[in-house]
């Protein structure tokens, strides 16, 4: 059973993008509505059930991180586009730290993929390092039909006991459900629920890759002030589109990868920033590492990893195209191109919370360059995207990012050893150009310190792939971010 619930786990990574749903923009800007508009749903604890768990729930154990999880059914009566109206329940797993602290007072809704035909929460796992360090509240959201029901990894059929309740009217309605979502998680009290414990609620940030992206994007023109529930958006690619009429009222973030997700022109709005990732794939190592070997034993049955055993897995998941071969590289339909991805997802969800709290903007980004034709990505002699926000791995680089093999995840292509000396004839030459990018990136604001540390020391971890291997790594101190 194991051996076939990892084999459907491989094509989480495959997020072929579907037709994004029309909405008719409505409600005038400048005229922000009070949260109560959007209906207050019910909140109820799911029964034990057949598993004793919910499926994908944390992969591993929340307790070293001062964490706790809860699984909540949400019901009500939710409103399409054309008025019309139905009863749901759905289900919410609420990932927040125990203590209140250890908050920061943000909560972030996964609107969790589910092109695969079951839940995939990707900005969850990408930017998991960030909210666990952060005190952020992340919370995974049911809000499509296909992740409810009806293959063998959506819940009814999991464990049809625990989630017989569930009872999806059908993705036209998913909309409503999710602002009303929004509205009982930064609601203190919902009937006899606590649904964020004491914890004090002051920002909601939406977030959503791929064709979750697309949905977001929707609400975003349909409710330019996020209804009044919702504080900011982070839009993770997917071809959502790059114009936001009528003007914003609440922060958007737009993150995109090379995937020919940014062809046309950008939206002017002062409350929009697009940061064009150079180097990235529409999926990646770091969310199919986790999916394959965090997720897959955990829904198998498996118990949750400890601390050391999540510390591992991060570090496994977190290859940069450093080492001279990971067997994983090319396996687009397991993990895919090794890109950090992540850093920019950590980053953006550093800046838009502090963009919401206190109203500065993050920088804008460079746009990517494209060739005549101004849809195919140009490209340097290593095969790698020019323009962009450039991490360091993209600015003194050690493979090539193959960002549009297999469609969607992509491959990594590492620099031969002679290609590698003739670039950086000893690790001291790698390293000190990777420390200079490295800072320039940190002073831009586009890579967060501890993640600029966690670079060089990914680095320094592989020197003896490089002549001179015998030279120390030096320690590194990143410079004031953003300064």
């Amino acid at each position: 059973m194991l051996r076939r619930l990892l084999l459907a786990l491989l094509s989480l990574v495959l997020l072929p993008l579907a037709a994004l749903l029309p909405t008719t923009p409505s409600g005038a800007a400048g005229t922000k509505p009070p949260a109560d508009r959007v209906p207050l749903p019910t909140l109820s604890e799911p029964p034990a059930g057949l598993q004793g768990h919910p499926l994908w729930d944390s992969w591993h154990e929340l307790e070293p991180f001062g964490y706790t999880e809860q699984e909540w059914f949400v019901s009500g009566t939710a409103r399409a586009a054309d008025g019309s109206t139905a009863p749901y329940t759905t289900r919410v797993i609420v990932t927040r730290p125990q203590k209140r602290k250890d908050f920061n007072g943000s909560v972030m809704l996964d609107w969790v993929n589910v092109t695969a035909q079951f839940e995939n929460a990707v900005d969850s796992l990408e930017g998991r390092e960030e909210l666990l360090r952060s005190g952020w509240a992340f919370v995974h959201v049911s809000a499509q039909a296909a992740g409810v029901c009806c293959t063998p990894l959506t819940p009814q059929v999991w464990d049809p006991v625990r989630y017989a309740a569930l009872d999806h009217p059908g993705d036209t309605y998913a909309d409503d459900m999710f602002l009303q979502v929004a509205r009982a998680l930064r609601t203190k009290r919902v009937g006899d629920v606590r649904p964020m414990g004491r914890l004090k609620v002051r920002r909601v940030v939406a977030a959503g890759q791929s064709q979750s992206a697309g949905r977001l994007a929707g609400i975003v023109r349909a409710h330019p002030e996020g209804a009044g529930v919702i504080d900011g958006f982070l839009i993770h690619g997917g071809l959502a589109g790059l114009d936001y009429e009528p003007r914003l009222e609440v922060p958007v973030l737009q993150l995109n990868s090379d995937w020919a997700e940014s062809t046309g022109e950008a939206d002017d709005d002062p409350l929009y920033r697009l940061w064009d990732v150079a180097g990235s794939a529409h999926a990646g190592l770091f969310i199919g590492y986790q999916q394959v070997f965090g997720s897959g034993p955990r829904v198998a049955g498996l118990p949750a990893m400890d601390e050391q055993g999540y510390r591992d897995t991060i570090d496994a998941a977190g290859d940069y195209g450093q080492m001279a071969f990971n067997p994983l590289y090319p396996a687009c339909t397991v993990a895919g191109a090794s890109f950090p991805m992540r850093y920019a997802v950590n980053t953006a969800l550093r800046e838009l919370d502090e963009w919401i709290r206190t109203g500065r903007a993050p920088r804008p980004a460079p746009r990517f360059e494209f060739e005549a034709d101004g849809v195919t990505p140009a490209r340097d002699a290593d095969g790698n995207v020019l323009g962009g926000l450039r991490l360091p791995p993209i600015e003194v680089p050690v493979a090539t990012y193959r960002s549009t093999d297999c469609e969607l995840g992509g491959t990594t292509v590492p620099f031969d050893p002679i290609t590698l000396q003739q670039r950086y004839p000893t690790f001291a030459d790698y390293e000190q150009q990777l420390r200079r990018a490295t800072n320039r990136a940190v002073r831009k604001g586009w890579l967060l310190p501890v993640d600029a540390r966690d670079q060089m020391r990914r680095a320094c971890a592989v020197r003896d792939r490089y002549p001179g291997s015998g030279d120390e790594c030096r320690s590194y101190r990143p410079p004031r971010f953003g300064g």
